[in-house]
């Protein structure tokens, strides 16, 4: 009987380490991905140390998007097998954002070194320093890019147009017609910085029309 015991309490020893071994927080920083219409997978956060985890489960009120650098506070699910095969399953403690994701530089010549592949766009607002989008597109079979593009004009005589950026989408000729959604910030800081009160945002739309929205801009004094 006694021996029954004392292999009773090595057994529930071993089951309580386990335990606790998966609910280690681990505390690290990485970049948001979005491979939503990429088979099973979802969002995904590539982290600096070179791994990947999947946030299962997350503070209600913050939202990943793609290209977004983050710091968590995460535990591994390490009974769970998700769908995806990019990391590890998790659940997320405490989330920051870092940063949102830099726009790019569009001038006279390069300005057709990025695709202008149509895309359906939901909504589009600021948020402090970043400007967020939320839209759509056909595919499901290549990976897309989303870039914000600034576009600089060619003369730079005064008086300069509000600062004109272009939402440009490369679609790698996918001719699958899943309606893909995802979210993006954009880094808008500099915009800020230069004292800009406003700024306009054109994209290319699915309908054939083109997006044309001004936005403006809350300067401090």
């Amino acid at each position: 009987m006694k021996q029954l015991f004392i292999l009773f309490l090595f057994i529930s020893f071993i089951f309580v380490s386990c335990q606790q071994e998966e609910e280690i927080t681990l505390h690290e920083s990485g970049i948001v991905v979005d491979y939503t219409g990429t088979g099973n997978c979802g969002l995904v956060i590539e982290l600096d140390n070179g791994n990947q985890i999947q946030p299962l489960y997350y503070p209600e009120g913050f939202t990943f998007t793609h290209g977004q650098r983050v710091l968590v506070d995460y535990v591994e699910l390490l009974n769970v097998i998700p769908g995806c095969n990019r990391g590890t399953a998790c659940e997320i403690m405490n989330v920051e954002e870092l940063s949102c994701t830099p726009f790019v530089d569009l001038y006279y010549n390069n300005y057709d070194s990025l695709s202008r592949d149509p895309i359906y766009i939901h909504e589009a607002f600021v948020d402090g320093n970043c400007l967020q989008i939320k839209l759509s597109y056909s595919g499901g079979c290549q990976e897309h890019t989303v870039d914000l593009a600034r576009i600089h004009p060619s003369c730079g005589t005064p008086p300069l147009p509000p600062p004109t950026f272009e939402i440009r989408h490369n679609a790698n000729n996918d001719l699958c017609e899943a309606f893909i959604t995802k979210e993006f910030r954009f880094d808008i800081s500099s915009l800020i910085d230069e004292g800009e009160a406003e700024f306009v945002l054109m994209a290319k739309l699915t309908d054939g029309k083109t997006y044309n929205k001004v936005f403006k801009l809350i300067v401090e004094d």
